[in-house]
């Protein structure tokens, strides 16, 4: 049974703040590399053009992007492929984002803080940017592992195309789709997350760490710290949408409820769902800390969970607050 509606309270955004690793210089970097990049050129359609350019201009925490560039990096992978693979990670994002929007899935209004694509410029322009940051970013993609033998490239091919295909991305927004027809279980709820959320981390974890040719041993650690933080991510995003509002999370809110969509504060209730947020973030510091051992490189990892477990802090001081 889902729990009642609760209390409206402002909440601020709860992506994590620019990980320590690289900081505001990395940020700006990628931001930069972003519009740079951007699939268009002077031939393009002007609002087509125009929509990208402002998609590509306006990027959020870019917090996959950065997690891409600092994994292929702290293995010794040429900053500039770093930077490619960060790019081609967060287009990708970014698609699914414009996918997600749209008003024949969540039918959302504002997106970090300003009107969706759609909204500025039609649906039809806007399925069209995707299918551009999508193309974009599979090229993107193939550059930077042109350079490793083969059998890295397949693997990180084989990777890419489970992450984004029907037992993936696609999957995962299908069934988010179809949420109200099936069981509305936490089961469900976690399936969903771990296929949309889970994707991005493993977008920016688990494919640019094939670069470091990880052991058996690290691939388990990394596939678990993928998990656990994208369950964890997902449920700071459902709470955000059940407690909070547009103005203040840059982001339409109270979608999940309103279209009967998987969310884990509404099946558990807010007080149980922080308490599962505080046990994964428990479970991925232990993974952090494992890869850690395996292998020094992993160490930048710790910025990135200090920085996700920041992120939920807040929050829980409102929800104390708003049970005392």
């Amino acid at each position: 049974m889902s729990a009642p509606s609760p209390t409206l309270v402002n909440v601020a955004p709860l992506q994590p703040a620019p990980a320590r690793p690289g900081g505001a210089d990395l940020q700006a970097r990628l931001a930069a590399a972003l519009v740079e990049h951007a699939p268009v050129n002077p031939a393009t359609e002007p609002r087509l053009r125009a929509a990208i350019g402002m998609l590509a201009g306006r990027p959020g925490k870019l917090v996959r992007a950065q997690l891409a560039y600092a994994t292929a990096t702290a293995h010794g992978v040429a900053a500039p492929v770093g930077l490619q693979l960060a790019v081609a990670v967060e287009y990708y994002h970014l698609a699914s984002l414009i996918l997600d929007d749209l008003p024949c899935m969540d039918d959302a209004a504002v997106r970090r803080g300003q009107p969706c694509v759609h909204r500025v410029y039609g649906e039809a322009t806007a399925v069209l940017a995707a299918l551009a940051f999508i193309n974009r970013a599979y090229a993107t993609f193939g550059e930077a592992f042109a350079s490793f033998p083969p059998a890295v490239r397949r693997r990180a091919h084989a990777a890419l195309e489970a992450s984004l295909g029907p037992n993936g991305l696609v999957g995962g927004q299908a069934r988010d789709l179809g949420f109200a027809r099936g069981p509305r279980t936490t089961r469900e709820v976690g399936r969903v997350a771990l296929a949309k959320t889970g994707t991005t981390f493993r977008l920016g974890l688990a494919i640019p760490a094939l670069l470091a040719r990880p052991s058996a041993a690290e691939q388990h650690a990394l596939n678990a710290l993928c998990t656990h933080w994208a369950l964890a991510f997902q449920a700071l995003d459902d709470l955000q949408d059940v407690l909070g509002n547009s103005v203040d999370t840059q982001k339409t809110t109270q979608r999940d409820r309103a279209l009967t969509r998987p969310n884990l504060a509404l099946a558990l209730g807010v007080s149980a769902s922080r308490v599962r947020i505080n046990r994964l973030l428990t479970l991925a510091a232990r993974q952090v800390d494992q890869l850690g051992r395996l292998r020094p490189a992993w160490g930048y990892l710790h910025g990135f969970q200090r920085s996700f477990a920041e992120a939920a802090a807040p929050l829980a001081g409102k929800l104390r607050r708003l049970a005392a």
